[in-house]
């Protein structure tokens, strides 16, 4: 049963919205962004691979639930997809990395040769089994009784070839590196060596749903960018030429489009690259309005949670 479903993460909805609204087109970052946009759809695209492999997990005793960020004082962990059962957990560190990867327990660092070129990552059995400790420390954390805690580290790619390097073998914890497509087989076999029952399902699932907490990345100073660097106001639905407000409606300068809704966009993307709080003069002058009047109307029609009152009142955006 997937309890907490996956959504498009937010770093990449703000790398979307910051190449929409990079000033000017031709900004020496915008290669950087691309690229890194590129890597993250990929990384998503990978992410809901193995959704789909664990789609089949239909009964009952399972509980998925993903892109979960728990706090572990002084900071959080994040796990990609996480498995509870019963008698188990299983964090899944997903992977989504193309050509021949090479993995060298001695220096722990994983090699990818793709297309002739070779680059270096960290040992994602490293990163895993550190998962594995901040999850078992969560459980003392909470009180909980910690049931056994396996891993795996899933290539959702399956043209993805996984080597060792020369002199050493695939065992142990080594073997925890599969192909998503594998995912099944493996929880049938953990399922066969784990069959006491030591987890309270209904409370772990309160707990992680209440203690997870979404990310949100301060995209612009990600890239050492300023307010300055994003154009403002609301950008046209066929042509992102800038509009304007003409009774009700939002009008294109370039090519008449007419819409009624083209400014939802406008705030989400102040949302996502701004901050997720926002106020009646800067709902104004991001979206380039006079008229606080408007501002307030349209304010009172967005689903968001209020604080304050009159002038000082503030809307918040949650992200999931």
């Amino acid at each position: 049963m997937n309890v907490k479903k996956r959504t498009t993460p937010i770093k990449l909805l703000q790398t979307e919205a910051l190449l929409q609204r990079l000033n000017p087109p031709t900004h020496p970052k915008r290669p950087i962004i691309e690229k890194d946009l590129k890597k993250r759809k990929a990384g998503y695209q990978g992410e809901k691979t193995v959704d789909y492999h664990l789609s089949f997990l239909t009964d009952k005793k399972y509980m998925i639930f993903n892109d979960l960020r728990l706090p572990l004082a002084p900071d959080y962990f994040q796990i990609d997809s996480l498995l509870v059962t019963p008698c188990y957990s299983l964090p899944i560190e997903i992977k989504n990395i193309a050509g021949t990867l090479t993995i060298d327990p001695e220096f722990n660092q994983l090699s990818q040769n793709y297309k002739g070129v070779e680059t270096g990552y960290p040992d994602p059995i490293a990163q895993a089994t550190r998962q594995k400790l901040f999850l078992q420390k969560w459980f003392f954390n909470n009180k909980l009784p910690c049931p056994p805690i396996e891993f795996l580290v899933a290539f959702s790619n399956p043209a993805t070839i996984l080597k060792m390097a020369p002199g050493h073998k695939r065992i142990p914890p080594y073997d925890k590196m599969i192909h998503a497509q594998n995912i099944v087989s493996e929880i049938s076999k953990l399922n066969t060596g784990f069959t006491r029952e030591v987890t309270d399902l209904k409370k772990i699932k309160r707990l992680l749903l209440n203690q997870h907490q979404p990310a949100y990345p301060t995209i612009l100073s990600t890239y050492q960018l300023t307010e300055a660097d994003i154009i403002k106001g609301v950008q046209c639905e066929r042509c992102s030429h800038t509009m304007i407000r003409k009774i009700g409606m939002w009008l294109c300068t370039n090519c008449s489009h007419l819409s009624r809704t083209a400014h939802l966009k406008a705030i989400e993307d102040y949302f996502l690259l701004i901050e997720p709080t926002i106020t009646n003069q800067k709902l104004r002058d991001f979206l380039q309005l006079s008229s606080a009047k408007t501002a307030a109307e349209i304010l009172k029609f967005l689903k968001l949670t209020r604080t304050g009152s009159t002038k000082g009142t503030h809307y918040i955006k949650n992200f999931p």
